[in-house]
């Protein structure tokens, strides 16, 4: 048996307010799924209160069309009118995902087969069957919750609509305040990270820190206009509501005829359209196929069905669009446009402080417009930016008016990509972006105080989630990939302590050393 949390009326403007509430009808028969005792049926009670229409259910009270939930966590997480998860099994669920890559889908499937304590008929019976559905909306409202907790507020979502909608509103208020505020760990120090110099003149030691930044291929459907962030109204739309106008046209880049009847492209572009129809049916797609329904970590999100390229380039005889002399290759998006990569901001020590979605490539002025944009607070700059291209980015920065990051930061280059990949001859690559250039970066044995290939070793953690998330809608996966790297930080965390690296969050930092040259 489940109860409310509370007893009374908890609404100050009601009469009843303090008073005892009343059983709402008979128990509900309603199903558990818990880690240590498998699937079992139970009750849950409901309670209203005399003078004021409020109901109170065992997580969250339904006031004026809003379900409002209690303060903290509760045992067992509501996940349909009739089911409750257990809050250790969802906290499985979330390590299963943030250490194994594990989906909704297949969580749901090792619980029925291995976990859920049924057999016989029960085991095919419809309401013991945990579904995906049903993994997802407890990763949510855990999330959620545990959120709420952190920020000292409460979680309200519509109590009417449909269940699929119902968390939107605050996911996507969670995802903007993670967007502009980084994460919760976007403050945190360690030894690892941060490097102490003494200081004998005033007696004040002197701070010195770096990240690192890389990028990750990886994705979800977007607007197929280039740079576009409209949102689409769903996954397997093509384009965002204010481009909507563009799905009347040839799907040929640079083409402004409208399409044939029944057809992708114009009347001058049909021979495009015949050779991806032929290679869908070629043998190498069906290889790729094969390919793609082996993926390290699959899941349903890829269908060995879809389409294996959603980019065509074809020579064609005659283009109506380009001059009849010279090159008459022409390039097609049969498919979706897919967000380009995704951009981590990583410490040395491997605490992840930020994330961006970079829609059409991964470019200089992004890199640098997302460094400034995520340390807007007084200090909160690191010394140091490793990135893999820095030497563009210093010479972006020099040649931008008024841009000044290249004075304030110093851009060195991961050692082994400044050794086999950059110029020597390059001034920027040479000197400006020399690692050795650095001291604060050298320990009195020449060696390196901080590990700067640290963002490249989390994108292997983090490139494990490409096959769950890339069908995903822009919420849910902004959602998804945030509360993973949420969840990866706190382990990280845990094993600096470990460590003896003494993890902390800054208050205030003095940076050694002025601006760089």
């Amino acid at each position: 048996m489940i109860y409310p949390k509370v007893n009374i009326c908890t609404d100050p403007t009601c009469p009843s307010h303090g008073q005892l509430l009343r059983i709402w009808d008979k128990p509900k028969h309603v199903v558990f799924f818990s880690l240590a005792h498998g699937v079992y049926e139970g009750f849950a009670v409901h309670m209203h209160c005399r003078k004021c229409p409020a109901v109170y259910y065992p997580n969250y009270v339904v006031r004026g069309g809003i379900r409002e939930y209690y303060d903290g966590i509760p045992d067992f997480v509501q996940v349909s009118d009739h089911k409750y998860v257990e809050r250790v099994l969802l906290e499985h669920f979330t390590m299963l995902s943030v250490l194994s890559w594990t989906s909704a889908t297949n969580a749901a499937h090792i619980y029925h087969e291995s976990m859920s304590g049924l057999s016989g008929s029960a085991r095919d019976t419809p309401r013991y069957q945990l579904r995906t559905e049903h993994t997802w909306d407890g990763f949510v409202v855990l999330a959620l919750l545990r959120d709420a907790k952190l920020n000292n507020s409460i979680l309200q979502v519509p109590s009417g609509g449909a269940q699929k909608d119902r968390f939107d509103l605050a996911m996507r208020a969670r995802n903007e305040r993670i967007c502009r505020s980084g994460q919760p760990e976007f403050a945190h120090w360690c030894q690892k990270c941060v490097r102490v110099f003494p200081d004998d003149h005033d007696g004040v030691p002197r701070f010195v820190d770096c990240v690192i930044t890389d990028g990750i291929d990886m994705g979800r459907p977007c607007c197929g206009v280039h740079n576009c962030t409209g949102e689409l109204r769903t996954p397997q739309d093509h384009w965002c509501a204010g481009h909507a106008s563009q799905a009347r046209f040839c799907v040929v880049e640079g083409c402004c005829l409208a399409h044939r009847d029944g057809s992708r492209t114009c009347d001058g572009h049909s021979a495009v359209e015949d050779h991806h129809i032929a290679t869908g049916k070629a043998l190498f797609t069906l290889r790729k196929r094969l390919q793609r329904a082996q993926v390290a970590h699959p899941t349903d999100a890829i269908h060995p069905d879809a389409p294996a390229d959603e980019d065509v380039e074809v020579d064609i005889p005659f283009c109506p669009e380009k001059p009849s002399e010279g090159n008459q290759r022409v390039r097609a998006r049969f498919g979706r446009r897919r967000t380009h990569n995704e951009q981590l901001i990583v410490r040395p020590c491997g605490i992840i402080t930020s994330r961006e979605t970079f829609y059409g490539a991964e470019t200089i002025s992004q890199v640098c417009h997302m460094l400034e944009s995520k340390h807007l607070i007084p200090g909160s700059m690191p010394r140091y930016v490793f990135y893999d291209n820095n030497c563009t980015l210093y010479k972006f920065c020099e040649a931008r008016s008024g841009e000044s990051l290249h004075t304030r930061v110093g851009l060195p280059v991961d050692v082994f990509h400044w050794t086999s990949k950059h110029k020597k001859t390059d001034v920027a690559c040479s000197v400006h972006c020399n690692p050795h250039r650095f001291p604060d970066l050298l320990r009195p044995d020449n060696t390196w105080y901080f590990n700067s290939s640290r963002a490249e070793q989390t994108n292997v953690w983090f490139g494990g989630y490409h096959a769950i998330i890339r069908e995903m809608g822009a919420i849910k996966y902004a959602f998804f990939l945030d509360e993973m790297i949420l969840r990866k930080n706190e382990l990280t965390r845990v094993k600096l302590e470990g460590e003896g690296a003494t993890p902390g969050y800054r208050d205030e930092i003095r940076f050694a050393g002025g601006a760089v040259q």
